[in-house]
């Protein structure tokens, strides 16, 4: 699927777990950050994993511990165990993936990434299932190459990107996401990948478009401007309107 022209993708900057601001107790991933990005102009990203009882809670890491000081992993707790927690000391809570799309309404554009469930399997087409019910523009992305090719058979409709970055540490599988060894497999439309890797030859395809993640500066910004078609970004405002190549 080739992306349009006037996607989001190219066209608007896409707030990092939502914009966030620790200063202002407004945390990543949270209602408040979604709703921030909304009122701004932003499209956002956001993470997604299963809880113990199924459902999908929008969180980045796996482990709860950095972000409410509970040492667990995200799927060993249920749904309504999570929403109890707070997001790093103050009154935001995880919410369900259900909740930001009755939150914004289809009003604000979504990049979902869907983190890898470590052999926990379904959560890539349960979050295709529910993104069905969003009524503005939204696509998929993660790391897993097998996870993108999964989103082909769920939702051919609807956009997908690959992750990436240059991984310090060597496996068979890091070595095949940084280099994109399986691209030509799964055919993504779009490849997010690490700012701090690029330029990378490997990220870049005539046949997709590549964002850059996470900005956090102008200067970055700038030195990213004729490299990338698009950025993921936080602590600063980067322009609504990227120009066309």
């Amino acid at each position: 699927m080739r992306i349009p022209k006037d996607s989001f993708l190219l066209t608007l900057p896409i707030a990092h777990r939502g914009l966030h601001d620790a200063a202002s107790g407004i945390p990543e991933n949270s209602l408040a950050a979604f709703r921030r990005a909304s009122e701004e102009g932003y499209a956002a990203e956001l993470d997604v994993h299963f809880s113990a009882d199924g459902k999908i809670v929008v969180f980045h890491d796996d482990n709860l511990l950095r972000m409410t000081g509970v040492d667990a992993p995200v799927s060993s707790l249920t749904a309504a165990e999570l929403s109890r927690l707070r997001l790093s000391d103050t009154d935001e809570r995880i919410p369900l993936l259900t909740e930001v799309i009755e939150l914004l309404d289809g009003k604000t554009p979504l990049l979902v990434e869907i983190k890898d469930q470590h052999g926990r399997k379904g959560l890539v087409q349960a979050t295709a299932v529910l993104m069905q019910n969003y009524r503005g523009e939204y696509a998929l992305q993660s790391f897993h190459p097998l996870y993108v090719a999964e989103m082909k058979r769920c939702a051919p409709h609807v956009l997908r990107g690959q992750l990436g970055c240059g991984y310090e540490r060597f496996s068979i599988r890091r070595f095949i996401v940084k280099n994109m060894h399986l691209n030509f497999l799964t055919k993504p439309d779009f490849i997010s990948y690490n700012a701090d890797d690029l330029p990378f030859p490997r990220a870049r395809r005539k046949d997709a478009a590549l964002l850059a993640w996470t900005i956090r500066s102008e200067e970055e910004y700038a030195r990213l401007a004729n490299i990338a078609d698009n950025v993921i970004f936080e602590k600063f405002r980067p322009p609504k309107k990227r120009p066309q190549n």
